[in-house]
């Protein structure tokens, strides 16, 4: 026969339990313990459920309650009554003492998860609260026995499991392009496709919060300068026509001139068609930085899910050699020099600089200056952070200089260091594509426990690592490493084995689910209906096993041993 718990788990039935709970009560009363009694008490509630499947923990305590009336030791049905009230009590209390932290905003060091939560706002504690009683339903339903004992031990960390009950994946790398070009409709409203920096930069903010809200982790975009470029030279264009109105001309052949590049310069001596230019790349430039600077500022105050977090947002940039791309990189590198507000520096969006020999890293190279400027710019506020296209690892044979979509085969990160970009199913990139979940190893953990058990198995003090001879250094060292690395080979396949359960569990969402990441977004799902399982798209995104380090000890007593 199977027990249904209190909270829906089901276990075998354990008559032990029954005794247990029975002696318990009878020590509280001045009747003593009856062993014997309990026996019988126990056996009778048996066979009386003996022809049942399954019984609650409630059918099987009344049943316990009404055999106890009826015993000659009554005064131990109320004791019964009485501990039984009190179990009840101690695991509500444990629920009780952790929804009182959350609503006196205690503990902030602890709550405060990610860098982009507030927990203490009412919004945010409403994500707590869910938060901390979807932990103990995914520990007793979706996850296997022996990785729950894993998490619960502290040997692995299973990152956002509140999330994992409703599927969501971790993050995407955003083909802005998609959406700049045709629209997207998002919530109640739809947006038309963009016609200027100025809406290029906002429906930028946009798509990222709104995938946001699908997902658990962070949003990236993958060539902010390419896909932003088209929007500055709409823009100029734009300026262009407003100076036809002002001066009640027709200039319409300049909107097809092309700048080497959009600097800010004073109109003095400039005449005729060079002064109409000049004052049309000036206006463009001011608008451009407006822009970069709404796109800054946006990201640091528009919220989402449900008004708690702001976007973990990442942008990469930097191979973009047109006059458009150029003046965007610029733009926004000026924007992060200056800072928001009072001149702080920016959390988000965390800027991804890629290096390349040939576009940016040479002195001779196009964008050589703005790789210099780039970084001044984190020498002050810490971004842009560097990535190294001409790495043989971030390299894609299908790249060519003179490819006007060349940065579809770069290398695109994020600010949490997930980097895609093999695809065994597919187009090697990293549009449209990202992380599923990720698992942390404890590697200090298991380092601790192996010296200990090094120590055990050669029946060793902790002194080995000061008095010891040579030789008996050597076989500690050796031991210690042949049990960490027995550990660390069963805790990564342990790792890898949740990866898989947990991704299979998210194959089984429907398109519906994600309405925006899975219209398009992420790579494939463009084909997908409403109602479709997402598994087909999903094997492009990736399974991570991350770990917990620890430093080399590099106190003199240990030098000896390697720790």
């Amino acid at each position: 026969m199977q027990v249904i718990k209190r909270d829906g788990r089901v276990v075998n039935f354990n008559k032990e339990r029954i005794i247990k709970a029975i002696t318990m009560a009878m020590a509280q009363t001045t009747g003593g313990v009856d062993i014997d009694l309990a026996n019988k008490i126990t056996n009778a509630v048996e066979r009386q459920l003996e022809d049942k499947n399954q019984a609650s923990v409630y059918e099987i305590q009344d049943l316990v309650e009404k055999r106890l009336m009826a015993s000659s030791r009554k005064e131990v049905a109320q004791s019964y009554i009485t501990y039984r009230y009190n179990r009840d009590v101690a695991r509500k209390s444990k629920t009780k003492d952790m929804f009182l932290d959350i609503i006196g905003a205690k503990a902030n060091d602890i709550i405060r998860e990610n860098a982009n939560m507030n927990a203490d706002t009412p919004a945010g504690m409403m994500m707590k609260f869910a938060s901390e009683t979807t932990k103990p339903f995914v520990d007793d339903f979706l996850l296997s026995p022996d990785i729950r004992e894993a998490f619960q031990k502290g040997y692995i960390h299973i990152h956002d499991k509140d999330y994992y009950p409703t599927k969501s994946l971790t993050c995407i790398q955003h083909p802005l392009n998609k959406i700049l070009e045709n629209g997207f409709r998002a919530g109640h409203g739809s947006s038309r496709p963009a016609k200027r920096i100025e809406t290029a930069s906002i429906i930028g903010c946009i798509s990222m919060e709104t995938i946001q809200n699908e997902m658990h982790g962070g949003q990236a975009i993958p060539a902010f300068d390419y896909y932003l470029a088209p929007y500055v030279k709409k823009t100029f264009i734009e300026e262009i026509k407003k100076l036809e109105n002002t001066f009640g001309k027709n200039f319409s052949f300049l909107y097809n001139y092309q700048p080497n590049d959009y600097i800010k310069e004073k109109l003095d001596g400039l005449e005729g068609e060079k002064r109409i230019i000049q004052i049309a790349i000036n206006n463009t430039v001011d608008r451009v930085h407006q822009s970069m600077e709404a796109f800054i500022h946006n990201m640091n105050t528009i919220h989402s899910r449900g008004g708690n977090q702001v976007v973990f947002s990442s942008i990469n940039y930097g191979t973009d050699t047109s006059a458009e791309g150029r003046c965007v990189i610029r733009e926004m590198l000026t924007s992060t020099y200056e800072g928001v507000g009072n001149s702080e520096t920016a959390i988000f969006p965390i800027q991804i600089w890629k290096k390349k020999r040939g576009l940016n890293y040479l002195p001779q190279d196009r964008n050589y200056d703005l790789y210099k400027y780039s970084c001044m710019v984190a020498a002050k506020r810490f971004f842009p952070n560097f990535i190294n296209l001409d790495a043989s690892f971030n390299k894609n044979d299908k790249w060519k200089e003179n490819d006007p979509n060349r940065y579809y085969y770069e290398c695109a990160t994020m600010g949490c260091r997930t980097r895609v970009f093999e695809n065994r199913h597919g187009e090697k990139t990293s549009i449209g594509r990202g992380n599923l979940s990720f698992t942390t190893l404890n590697l200090p953990r298991l380092g601790i426990e192996s010296a200990y058990e090094a120590q055990e198995k050669l029946g060793l003090s902790f002194e080995i690592g000061i008095n010891s001879t040579e030789n008996m250094s050597k076989q500690y060292n050796e031991t210690v490493k042949k049990i960490f690395f027995n550990k660390l080979e069963h805790y990564a396949r342990l790792s890898a084995k949740q990866l898989y359960e947990r991704y299979k569990f998210q194959c089984t969402a429907i398109a519906k689910q994600f309405p925006l990441l899975m219209a398009g977004m992420w790579q494939d799902s463009e084909n997908l209906k409403p109602n479709d399982i997402v598994e087909p798209v999903l094997k492009h995104g990736t399974l991570s096993i991350g770990f917990i380090r620890f430093s080399r000890m590099l106190d003199s007593s240990y030098r000896k041993t390697s720790w």
